[in-house]
C-alpha cells in the first residue's frame, strides 16, 4: 500500500507543472550556467549568437563593451574563451543574420552601432577562421537621423531576403523607431540608407531591447518602464501602429532590457525578456495565447543564477556543441562584466518545449538554385491573413503543379494542376485546405513542379 501511495505521489509531482499552468499559475525555476565567458574591460551590455553552418561546436557569442576605455566587440567560443577583440567606439547593441547576398556570395553578418560615431558597422563572420571581418562600405553608414543611437536589431524580410537594421534613439525622438536598409554597394561591401520611421508615437519611455521575428513578420520593442510593444516589421505593409502591448506587470522590476526569441520550426516558441531590477527572465508564447498574436501571457520566470542586472540577452534553439545540444540562452552579468550561457534543456525542464530540430524546417529542403524552366517568386504579403498572392514565370509552356505543404511535407491544398502557356501567372491562397477548412497559424511551404523541375518556398499564415 505504501508503494502504491508513493507511486501516485510521484505521478502527481510529474504532472504538477501542467496542473499549475492549467490553473494559470506561471512556473518559476532557477538555472545555473554551463559556461561563462571572460570579462570585458569595463561595461558589457548586449550579446548575439552565431551558429556555425557545419560544426555547431565552432559557434560563437559576440558581446559588446560600450564603455570608454577599451570599447568594442568581444568574441568568445562555446567554452567561453575569447577568440577576437574588435575595437569600436562604444558599441551599444549587436545582432546577427544568416545568408545575406554580398559580393556574389551568401554570407553571415554581425551588425553593431556606435554611439559617438553615429554609424553602423557591418562584419562578415568567416566560418573558416571564426573571425569578424569588416565589410562596411568605405564611406560608412551614418545614422544622421538619430540624436544618440541606442537599441538595434536586424530584420531579414522573407519575401525578398532584404536586410534592415532597426534602431532607437536615446534622446530626441524616442517615441518611434528608425529603419535602415543594408545592401551590397557593388564592391562586395555593405552600404545603408534610411527608409523611414515607424511606431506611431507609441513608445512612452525609451527603448534599448529590440528583436525581429523574421519568419512571423513581427518586431518587439522594450518600452523599458512600461511594456513590450509589438509591431509589424515590414514598413511596406503600411501598418504603423502597434499590434499589442504586453509584459506590463508580471513581476517585472526596473527596466525591460534584453529580448530574444526561442524559435521552433512550426512558428511556435518563446519570447524571453530580461527584468533588470530583480535579475530574472520572463517567458511568453511566441505565437501568442492559443495562437492569438494579440495576446502574450506570462508562462515562466527564470532565475538566471550568476547573472545580475541583466541588460542584453540572446537565445537559440539550434545545437551549439556538446554543452548545448538543444540550444542555449546567453545573458549579460553586469557586476562581473561578462556573459553566462544556460543550456535550454536546463531551462525547459518539464514545462517548456525543446525543439529537437531548432528553428529549421525538418521535412522540407528549400532548393536555392532557380530551375531553368520557370521562376517561382516569394509570396506577398508574407506573413498574410486572410490571403496571399503567389507569382511565377514560365519560360516555355508546360504542365504546372503548385501545391501548399505542411511542415511534414504533406500536401494540404493543390492550387494549380494544369497545362499553362509561357508568361507571368498569379494565383492566390486563401488559407484553406483542400476541404475548404481554415488552416491554423503557422509556417507552410508552396512547391511548384514544371516538366520535372521543382522549386519550394516558405510562407507564414497568421490568424
Amino acid at each position: 500500500m505504501r508503494d502504491r501511495s508513493r507511486f501516485w505521489i510521484f505521478q502527481v509531482w510529474l504532472l504538477l507543472p501542467a496542473i499549475l499552468l492549467a490553473q494559470g499559475t506561471p512556473q518559476s525555476i532557477s538555472v545555473a550556467p554551463r559556461v561563462q565567458t571572460g570579462s570585458v574591460t569595463k561595461d558589457a551590455d548586449d550579446p548575439a549568437i552565431w551558429i556555425h553552418p557545419t560544426d555547431p561546436a565552432k559557434s560563437l557569442v559576440i558581446g559588446t563593451d560600450k564603455a570608454r576605455g577599451k570599447p568594442g566587440l568581444y568574441v568568445w567560443d562555446m567554452n567561453g574563451k575569447q577568440v577576437q577583440y574588435v575595437p569600436i567606439e562604444r558599441p551599444n547593441n549587436v545582432d546577427v543574420r544568416y545568408g545575406i547576398r554580398i559580393g556574389g556570395e551568401l554570407v553571415d553578418v554581425a551588425v553593431t552601432n556606435s554611439r559617438p560615431l553615429k554609424e553602423l558597422k557591418v562584419y562578415k563572420i568567416d566560418p573558416q577562421t571564426q573571425r569578424l571581418v569588416d565589410i562596411t562600405t568605405p564611406s560608412g553608414i551614418p545614422l544622421d537621423e538619430l540624436a544618440i543611437p541606442y537599441g538595434l536589431c536586424l530584420y531579414k524580410r522573407p519575401r525578398d531576403g532584404a536586410l534592415f537594421a532597426i534602431l532607437s534613439s536615446k534622446s530626441g525622438d524616442t517615441k518611434n523607431l528608425y529603419q535602415y536598409r543594408l545592401e551590397d554597394d557593388g564592391q562586395g561591401r555593405v552600404r545603408g540608407r534610411f527608409v523611414g520611421k515607424f511606431g506611431n508615437n507609441r513608445i512612452k519611455s525609451i527603448v534599448e531591447g529590440l528583436v525581429a521575428d523574421d519568419e512571423l513578420g513581427y518586431l518587439y520593442a522594450c518600452d523599458e518602464t512600461v511594456a513590450i510593444r509589438k509591431f509589424y516589421a515590414d514598413r511596406d505593409l503600411g501598418k504603423d501602429d502597434q499590434i499589442t502591448a504586453f509584459a506590463q506587470k508580471d513581476g517585472i522590476s526596473g527596466d525591460r532590457e534584453g529580448i530574444a526569441i526561442y524559435k521552433c520550426a512550426d512558428g511556435k516558441g518563446y519570447i524571453l525578456v530580461s527584468s533588470q531590477g530583480n535579475s530574472v527572465v520572463k517567458v511568453y508564447p511566441r505565437e501568442g495565447d492559443n495562437g492569438d498574436p494579440t495576446k502574450h501571457s506570462l508562462i515562466m520566470t527564470i532565475d538566471t543564477k550568476r547573472s545580475k542586472e541583466t541588460d542584453g540577452l540572446d537565445v537559440t534553439s539550434r545545437p551549439a556543441g556538446p554543452n548545448f545540444p538543444y540550444g542555449f540562452l546567453v545573458t549579460h552579468d553586469s557586476p562581473n562584466k561578462r556573459f553566462n550561457l544556460y543550456a535550454w534543456e536546463d531551462i525547459a525542464q518539464s514545462t517548456l518545449t525543446i525543439c529537437p530540430d531548432g528553428d529549421r524546417p525538418s521535412a522540407i529542403t528549400l532548393e536555392s538554385p532557380l530551375p531553368d524552366a520557370f521562376e517561382l517568386q516569394q509570396n506577398y504579403p508574407n506573413p498574410f491573413n486572410p490571403e496571399t498572392q503567389i507569382q511565377f514565370e514560365l519560360q516555355k509552356p508546360g504542365h504546372v503543379t503548385l501545391q501548399i505543404l505542411n511542415l511534414l511535407g504533406q500536401p494540404i491544398r493543390v492550387l494549380v494542376d494544369e497545362q499553362l502557356p509561357a508568361g507571368t501567372h498569379r494565383v492566390r491562397w486563401d488559407g484553406l485546405n483542400q476541404q475548404g477548412r481554415p488552416m491554423p497559424t503557422g509556417i507552410y511551404f508552396y512547391q511548384m513542379s514544371v516538366n520535372g523541375q521543382r522549386q519550394t518556398r516558405q510562407l507564414v499564415l497568421m490568424r
